[in-house]
């Protein structure tokens, strides 16, 4: 069965409100739906992980009217989980209604990125992804960044970087930085994405983070 890795960019209307928050604040990283229970009407519930300043990301929660109710888990300093209960509307529509269809399968999770985009993986057969693209409103852009046959151990190493963070990666492997002996230094790394030091720094830190404990993670499934 195929699998689809797709790209949708929303326009700056037909974002939800916390997503808005993520473009248009520092203080929130990463915002990740991992799972959600779509009915229909009147509400869905829906599971994210949200990396940053949890405060800022609360306060945003409490100020839209349609989310009924919410619960943080802290997980570190930096990482939660929360669990919210939205009352559905025509953004949500947009969203989800064009991937509910036999034939398609949502695979969590669904990372929304700055700018209005949301990426995610999709499996099916032929004809309902096509016609699941096909389903979206004009305006909102789509692109298939990955198309395949799909294997399930595929997603077990995801180390979630940030756009940012993988440039970062990926100029200090390019660049010799983990090289031994190293080639190159952060001051390097940092000139090659346009960031100062200490940012590149961090990046390197976090990516470094992320893919040892997704790398952890996956030996530990296996």
């Amino acid at each position: 069965m195929k699998y689809l890795r797709i790209e949708l960019r929303y326009p700056p209307d037909l974002r939800h409100p916390i997503h808005r928050l993520v473009d248009g604040s520092d203080a929130v990283d990463r915002d990740v739906l991992l799972h959600g229970t779509v009915l229909g009407e009147p509400d869905d519930t829906f599971l994210f992980y949200v990396e940053g300043d949890i405060d800022v990301y609360t306060e945003a929660l409490r100020s839209v009217d349609r989310i009924r109710e919410f619960e943080v888990t802290r997980i570190d300093e930096t990482g939660h989980y929360v669990l919210l209960t939205q009352r559905r509307n025509t953004v949500d529509d947009a969203m989800f209604a064009p991937l509910q269809r036999t034939g398609v399968v949502v695979v969590p999770p669904i990372d929304f990125r700055p700018n209005g985009i949301a990426r995610l993986t999709v499996i099916g057969t032929v004809e309902p992804l096509r016609d699941a693209l096909a389903g979206f409103p004009e305006r909102i852009e789509t692109t298939v960044l990955r198309i395949g046959e799909y294997d399930w151990r595929q997603d077990l190493f995801d180390p979630g970087l940030t756009d940012r963070q993988f440039d970062a990666l990926a100029a200090a492997v390019e660049e010799g930085y983990y090289e031994s002996p190293r080639e190159t230094t952060v001051e390097a790394v940092a000139e090659r994405i346009d960031a100062a030091p200490s940012t590149a720094s961090e990046h390197l830190r976090k990516a470094e983070s992320a893919v040892m404990a997704a790398f952890i993670g996956l030996r530990e499934v296996s």
